[in-house]
């Protein structure tokens, strides 16, 4: 499977792509983008895992600079596997940090942390 071909799993309203871009400013990585899925608001931002090799971030709702996480700051060494560690442990939590308390209400964490598993291989073999 080539970098560019996402990943993608859904569930209760939201859907969550992994797939490796470069940036307007060059940098580049795993990018773990999670939208709305629903008929209505299909493709509004949830939460954004931008594991780039230069300046891996994430964003906690829509994409505005008070947002942004950078996760140097915050001691990550290891973007991707810290974001995978999110995901399995944290999801429906972040989820209603961002403001979609109905899509973290119907969220399975243990079905994500599943997924992310049985993924986990072809999702680093993209970083």
């Amino acid at each position: 499977m080539e970098k560019t071909e996402p990943i993608i799993i859904e569930q209760a309203g939201m859907r969550m792509t992994v797939v490796h871009r470069r940036s307007g400013s060059g940098d580049e990585g795993l990018t773990f983008d999670i939208t709305t899925a629903g008929p209505e608001e299909a493709g509004e931002r949830i939460l954004r895992f931008d594991c780039f090799y230069g300046t891996p971030h994430y964003h906690v709702g829509a994409s505005g600079e008070d947002a942004s996480h950078k996760m140097k700051d915050e001691g990550v060494e290891d973007p991707v596997r810290w974001t995978l560690e999110q995901l399995k442990t944290r999801f429906p939590a972040m989820v209603q940090q961002a403001g979609y308390s109905e899509i973290a209400a119907k969220l399975d964490q243990q079905s994500i942390a599943v997924q992310l598993t049985r993924l986990e291989a072809e999702i680093l073999a993209k970083y």
